[in-house]
């Protein structure tokens, strides 16, 4: 997801300056009881279609109303949903999905038709839907040439081959495929529901969904309340009979809802609040791992970059620890892969730099300066460009401390808005930058592919033919041990040349009522109503 962090501080900052309604939204939500769930949601959704769809407020409300052909169970493992089993054919390249029985909240059959409608209506051009290059990412055989409106939406290579059977044909093998279907883009929508009443489809009189939840009731800017879905084959086994979402785009007014007894889960917390609310109410905060990684960007194409003990040794120089528990503090995790380690398909792999203490680390730092030639008489000249943001420049404060009190380094910190640090970074403008990378789905792939040497976000400008050798491997392997294998690799020689420097991985912070049962993290930072229960 690129530019991903970045986007989403612009986004609520922006979002702060919006003033919505923080009346009551019933007296259901003024005293949370039963099985009534209440969760605050940070935004309202821009839309309820699938494939219309593109922010985690709107994600999450669309994970209780749709089912894909898989899921996420509480350990995110893919488990079957609309699909209860799959082939593969032995190249790699064609997928059959036979779907389970089951009806939309209509009553009406659910079929391998609406798969097929739904992912041609997401790469039709007038859709215009704003994940339509997900599908040709993929690989989904001719989505590129449809997106591109060089061929027709019934081209795409996905074909309802009976009634409750779904295959699907890539131009290549894609080893983790089965990841990225339970984005909201995948998921089926019914064609006379959409077809009828065209882009109203979703208003509450109309909507048709084949998740867990339907949707019961939305009044714009103040809530959406979903009601447990009688037609879902679980059913039976939901524990929450209605979820609300409140739009609630102010932290510190969620944050004080939720202290009113109001709120069951909050979707942040309010900036600098963490310290003080870990002191009062410890147990009911709860960080969610993202997948996704803050670092600094060597120019390796620069001169004197170019070498990688120098850069290896102004990573090792900087104190994560620090810059996590004193700098932010806000439960961010000290990053020395740039994988997060609880990637989906990420080995266990600890880099040697990281076994080392603080004191050791600065030592090896100190001398692999000196292999590069630099010493207190001949001090390193750096600039680090970061884009507008009060915590960038606060990083690269202590950051340039540490350089400078650790090696001697002389830091110049240079600072640009967000478009035009975007541009000094593509034209090759910089020595180190500031960057962010949020990976698109849960695998590994997602992470460590922007290094290849031809990746639009390899902001490094990195180029290491083994590197590129072992990521198109890694695409194309089927077996999981073996590619995880691959990615032990790739993540090695990231830790060998050192082309950027991991500096913490993202959480988000969270307050959960005790009376939430079952809660879960997820390094997406969804979580699935369906999982929870109330405690009386």
């Amino acid at each position: 997801m690129s530019h991903g962090h970045s986007l989403r501080k612009s986004l609520c900052l922006l979002l702060l300056c919006i003033t919505v309604s923080l009346t009551s939204t019933g007296s259901v939500l003024a005293k949370l009881s039963g099985s009534h769930l209440v969760r605050g949601n940070a935004a309202e959704p821009e839309s309820l279609d699938p494939q219309q769809i593109h922010s985690l407020p709107a994600i999450n409300i669309a994970n209780d109303l749709f089912d894909g052909l898989v899921t996420r169970d509480r350990g995110w493992d893919i488990v079957p949903a609309q699909a209860s089993r799959w082939d593969v054919s032995h190249n790699g390249r064609v997928w059959t999905f036979h779907l389970r029985q089951s009806d939309w909240s209509n009553g009406t059959p659910v079929t391998a038709e609406d798969f097929v409608y739904a992912w041609q209506r997401a790469v039709d051009p007038k859709t215009a839907s704003p994940y339509a290059w997900y599908l040709e990412m993929l690989g989904i055989t001719h989505a590129g040439a449809i997106i591109r409106g060089e061929l027709p939406p019934s081209h795409l290579g996905v074909t309802a081959t009976s009634s409750d059977t779904l295959e699907v044909t890539l131009d290549r093998p894609l080893a983790w495929f089965l990841e990225t279907l339970t984005h909201p883009v995948m998921f089926p929508v019914p064609r006379k529901t959409v077809q009828l009443h065209g882009e109203n489809w979703i208003d509450k009189s109309n909507i048709v969904s084949n998740g867990s939840f339907t949707l019961s009731d939305w009044v714009v800017n103040e809530h959406i309340v979903l009601t447990a879905n009688k037609r879902h084959p679980a059913y039976k086994n939901l524990k929450i009979s209605q979820v609300s979402y409140l739009p609630l785009t102010s932290p510190s007014s969620e944050y004080h809802r939720y202290q009113a007894g109001e709120l069951d889960i909050t979707s942040g917390l309010p900036a600098n609040f963490y310290a003080h609310i870990k002191k009062k109410q410890a147990a009911e905060i709860q960080l969610s791992r993202l997948l996704g990684t803050e670092y600094y960007a060597f120019n390796t194409r620069k001169a004197p970059f170019m070498e990688a003990n120098l850069r290896k040794a102004l990573a090792y120089a900087i104190d994560r620890q620090i810059l996590t528990d004193k700098v932010l503090g806000e439960g961010q995790i000290p990053a020395y892969t740039f994988t997060p380690p609880y990637t989906s398909s990420m080995p266990d792999y600890t880099p040697n730099y990281q076994l080392m203490s603080s004191e050791e680390r600065l030592a090896a730092a100190r001398e692999l300066y000196r292999q590069a030639g630099y010493s207190s008489t001949n001090p390193l000249k750096v600039s680090i460009l970061y884009n507008t943001s009060e915590s960038r420049k606060k990083i690269a404060i202590a950051i340039a401390q540490m350089w400078k009190q650790g090696l001697g380094v002389d830091v110049e910190l240079v600072n640009q808005e967000w478009k035009a640090a975007i541009e000094s970074i593509k034209t090759g403008q910089f020595d180190l930058a500031r960057a962010s990378w949020i990976a698109d789905f849960d695998e590994a792939s997602s992470m460590l592919s922007i290094f290849a040497s031809d990746h639009s976000s390899n902001k490094a400008r990195f180029h290491y033919p083994e590197y590129d050798r072992l990521m198109t491997t890694a695409l194309t392997t089927l077996d999981i041990h073996k590619r995880e294998k691959l990615y032990e690799k790739l993540e090695g020689i990231l830790n060998q040349e050192m082309p950027v420097i991991p500096l913490y991985h993202y959480v988000t912070a969270r307050l959960v009522s005790p009376r939430v049962g079952n809660y879960y993290s997820s390094p997406q930072d969804q979580v699935y109503t369906r999982h929870l229960y109330l405690k009386q």
